[in-house]
């Protein structure tokens, strides 16, 4: 069998024809091997399967015998000049004509656009090479409402480059009906070129890495014809290829996640601006993270795939979830394909644990409890459900009901922690199983529960940037790391800056009743002084001399309120009365003597000292006017 081409169509058709008869194939191209248009790689796997290549030799005619095709002869060529595609022409060299026997000739030499209906549609315009001529951004031709895209249009591409010029082409004429201009369809982002991007130089400690090939397996004559010949990589190298990328384009503007946001959220013309807004009054929102359990060996997370985190477990159970609401768990592919039948929930996952964080989570029971109660109505009442808790606190109204009700519906509920999560068997009844090896405190057994899910429910903690937050806002943390408020009882939604409130759980945490009940106070507090309009402040502030102050900037790193600020252009720092507390942190350790409290200036105070000793000697003089003998024994 002969092949003749040089493309990735005329590759493909030569290793289908070797998968489908044992007789030998081979590839006729007229150019070298180094101009083929075809994958490298396809190549190469083409030729350990056995496919012969004729390099530099353009078919003359065929050979028949009683109407059967016996031979393809063949002419040998040099390369010439370069023709319009920038590859050098093959020339032939006379009297170098060979024959190749065959029985069977495939031609792969190229394609071109049937244009036999164009004459009935003179007004469209055509290229020399037959291509219908369009705008390369909308694909409307000649005829304004005549549209185009493919490979009629560009010349022979990809399957995937048509579908994306099918896209632009239908967005355009979704314009062209609705009567808009055409230019306010997007153009579509360049290529960076390789020579000219401006990529992000490569650290001095980047060493290059040889690329993972992907294990390849030549087919085999008696084999099965199409079976995968690239197997997929392992996870030790797939995790060794993904390594070796240096993320020096970042998103490379293909414009997919536009497309497939039906919200509309994205926005890749959009560019970072500095807004300054004039406000009275901040609300102070930034909630919490939740720990990442992968520290805790003990629980296999990230090791074993069907151990969840809570909010893991809450995206899954969801309607809008990858499994629609359904409660899977994931097979031996990875993918969510069955229902567990044993799920344990296990609470306290780094709360009121010393290792990690003391405090209790608050949440962590009665979300526990709702996910026992998922399970049971969308898996199915004969599922076990296993609940290891250290005390169930159900502390709001109807908590305590909701508790009893999952009691009523099956849930064992287990008085104790789980030390460890295992995969290793010791029965039947465990294999497949995820182990949990675990104590009963109440009746001081050691327990070994086989189940096909975990849900590890976690503790919630201040945000990673919450001391960043709070240097910009001026709000101290508490040992646990969430926000202090000014006082628990007299200003819970407070803090010490004026104006500035706590909402949420970026002050500790709290359900969802709870942060919309401090979110509606934080926001009264916000309105009652945007409804004055004008507020009183304590006349006892810092004040900088700017005739005295030599623009150390020392006070600056000092405040704990970030009231004090440098002034380029007077070269002095100056305070914000409307932050400034009068705590006098910049007044003590000012090196010029710049700094100090207003209404507590050295002369006011000596002044109030001689007030006092004044007003003694007074007091003394009076009393001895009045009884002689009795100032006199006071005196002695």
């Amino acid at each position: 069998m002969v092949v003749v081409g040089g493309g990735n169509v005329a590759i493909d058709a030569a290793r289908t024809a070797r998968r489908l008869s044992d007789a030998p194939v081979t590839v006729v191209y007229r150019r070298s091997e180094q101009e083929m248009p075809a994958y490298r790689e396809e190549i190469e796997q083409a030729k350990i399967e056995g496919i012969r290549f004729e390099f530099l030799a353009t078919p003359l005619r065929v050979e028949r015998e009683e109407g059967q095709v016996v031979a393809l002869t063949c002419v040998r060529n040099r390369l010439g000049p370069p023709d319009r595609s920038g590859r050098r022409r093959p020339e032939p060299i006379e009297g170098a004509e060979f024959r190749v026997a065959c029985g069977t000739i495939i031609p792969a030499i190229g394609q071109l656009t049937d244009t036999s209906w164009a004459a009935s549609v003179p007004e469209l315009q055509w290229d020399r090479r037959g291509l219908l001529l369009a705008d390369p951004v909308t694909g409307q031709s000649s005829l304004p409402y005549v549209f185009a895209a493919g490979d009629m249009v560009s010349g022979p591409a990809t399957a995937i480059e048509a579908v994306g010029a099918a896209h632009r082409t239908v967005a355009a004429m979704d314009l062209f009906l609705r009567g808009e201009p055409l230019a306010d369809l997007p153009e579509r982002p360049p290529r960076p070129d390789a020579e000219t991007a401006d990529w992000a130089p490569i650290p001095d400690d980047v060493h290059p890495e040889k690329r993972v090939e992907p294990p390849f397996v030549p087919f085999i004559a008696g084999a099965e014809p199409f079976a995968e010949v690239e197997h997929p990589l392992s996870e030790a190298d797939a995790r060794a290829e993904a390594e070796r990328c240096l993320n020096c384009g970042v998103c490379c503007e293909c414009m997919q996640c536009v497309s497939a946001c039906e919200a509309h959220a994205i926005d890749h013309l959009m560019q970072p601006t500095d807004l300054h807004l004039q406000v009275g009054s901040i609300i102070l929102a930034t909630g919490y993270d939740t720990l990442d359990p992968t520290p805790m060996t003990q629980y296999g997370y990230g090791r074993f795939q069907n151990v969840f985190t809570a909010l893991e477990f809450e995206r899954l159970s969801n309607a809008t979830g990858p499994t629609g609401g359904q409660i899977l768990m994931r097979g031996d592919s990875g993918r969510f394909d069955r229902p567990p039948r044993s799920v344990a929930l296990l609470h306290c996952i780094g709360s009121r644990d010393v290792n990690y964080h003391e405090y209790c989570s608050r949440v962590c029971c009665m979300y526990a409890l709702k996910y026992t109660h998922l399970i049971k109505e969308k898996v199915g009442h004969d599922t076990d459900v296993y609940d290891f808790y250290i005390d169930m606190r159900c502390f709001g109204e109807g908590y305590e009901e909701f508790y009893r009700r999952c009691q009523e519906e099956g849930t064992t509920f287990i008085r104790g922690k789980v030390a460890e999560i295992t995969d290793e068997a010791t029965s039947e009844a465990e294999q497949g199983k995820l182990i949990l090896l675990a104590e009963d405190t109440l009746l001081g057994e050691n327990l070994r529960v086989p189940v096909d899910m975990v849900v590890l429910c976690t503790a919630m903690e201040a945000r990673s940037d919450t001391l960043q937050v709070g240097r910009v806002f001026g709000v101290n943390q508490g040992a646990d790391g969430f926000f202090l408020e000014a006082h628990p009882k007299l200003g819970p939604l407070n803090t010490a800056t004026d104006g500035l409130f706590l909402a949420g759980c970026c002050q500790k945490p709290m359900d969802i009743p709870d942060a919309v009940s401090h979110a509606s106070g934080a926001a009264a507090k916000a309105l009652a002084l945007a409804a004055r309009g004008r507020v009183e402040i304590a006349p006892t502030i810092s004040y900088i001399d700017p005739d005295i102050c030599a623009g150390c900037q020392i006070c600056i790193g000092l405040c704990p309120y970030s009231a004090i600020s440098f002034n380029e252009l007077k070269q002095v720092s100056e305070v914000n009365p409307l932050i400034c507390k009068g705590c006098g942190s910049c007044s003590g350790f000012c090196p010029s003597g710049a700094a100090s409290s207003r209404h507590f200036k050295s002369q006011q105070i000596f002044s109030e000292i001689d007030g006092i000793f004044d007003a003694i000697d007074v007091l003394e003089h009076s009393e001895k006017m009045e009884d002689p003998d009795k100032s006199t024994s006071a005196a002695a």
